[in-house]
């Protein structure tokens, strides 16, 4: 053994079929043999409204507008959040809708999230509701089931400030005659290490560095202890929680084995970098492990599995 120490869509005839999909960890459900005619592309080339007073028409799922000051650097962005939503007959008319979140923000610390609702309208695919979710929130998951989505999020408590959010949020709406109502809003308490109980797979090893395809990187949380595949071994050990979204992992063991190149590579990264994780977040459905090293700032995405 060795020490790390200090390195240390379907048609909804169907409807289960997408929640047992998103219970394997996949985020998208997509239509069976050309049922349905939506799909991302088409999603990220449409108008959406109800986040500023006019409409906006995403290009490639973003939109960006004008400087708010002429040649300033500060300026309206949306985009289409691609890794989480949600395609089915929402309102059981026999016509499938989508279910996808927007995030708006426009320069500033603030980051703002909408759940938006795209249908068929007199034959062509329109932005038929929008509701703002809130500042800086984190969507842990999004399910439709029993003809009603389900939200989960963690949002600001009464006294936190949007950057610190821990407020756990269980929503739940429903879509009928081209609006989107909640129906329900409650609160299943703060935030803290038993929400990363179950195996998490390694996607990206930072935000803009996607896992090779060849290489297999997971985690699994059960109470203060984690164990895994780094890609060629095995490893283990255990997490603290400081204060809620703050965490201490480590030290790290790990067997010794030798793998190809690529794979001891990613494992020479992988293993240094969550031995100086400081914070967790859930974003759009995934797990994101934060460190910092002399670099600044790194996140590694993890999906549910």
């Amino acid at each position: 053994m060795r020490s790390l120490k200090g390195i240390v869509r379907p048609f909804y005839s169907l409807p289960s079929l997408c929640g047992v999909l998103l219970s394997l960890g996949l985020t998208a459900c997509a239509g069976i043999a050309g049922n349905s005619q939506i799909d991302l592309t088409t999603l990220g080339n449409l108008s959406y409204q109800g986040i500023y007073d006019e409409p906006i028409t995403l290009q490639k799922g973003r939109y960006e507008g004008k400087p708010f000051v002429p040649q300033g650097a500060a300026h309206p962005r949306v985009q289409l959040v691609e890794q989480l939503y949600i395609i089915a007959d929402l309102d059981n008319d026999g016509v499938e809708e989508a279910a996808v979140f927007l995030t708006e923000s426009s320069g500033g610390s603030g980051s703002y999230t909408y759940l938006a609702i795209v249908d068929k309208v007199e034959g062509q695919l329109q932005n038929v509701a929008t509701q703002k979710l809130g500042d800086r929130i984190q969507v842990r998951n999004l399910q439709f089931e029993r003809g009603m989505l389900t939200l989960g999020m963690i949002t600001a408590g009464p006294k936190e400030a949007a950057c610190c959010a821990t407020l756990k949020l269980h929503n739940t709406y429903r879509y009928r005659h081209g609006k989107l109502e909640l129906t329900a809003s409650e609160q299943r308490g703060h935030v803290d290490l038993v929400d990363l109980q179950g195996r998490w797979t390694l996607t990206r090893l930072d935000r803009n560095e996607p896992l090779p395809a060849e290489v297999a990187v997971n985690i699994e949380f059960r109470d203060a202890q984690f164990s895994g595949l780094a890609g060629c071994n095995r490893y283990f050990g255990a997490i603290q929680g400081k204060v809620p979204l703050d965490i201490v992992i480590g030290p790290i063991g790990a067997t010794r084995m030798m793998c190809p190149p690529l794979i001891m590579q990613v494992e020479d990264h992988y293993l240094p970098a969550l031995q100086q994780v400081k914070q967790f977040r859930f974003m759009f459905g995934q797990l994101a492990l934060s460190y910092q090293d002399d670099k600044g700032w790194h996140t590694m995405l993890f999906k549910p599995q």
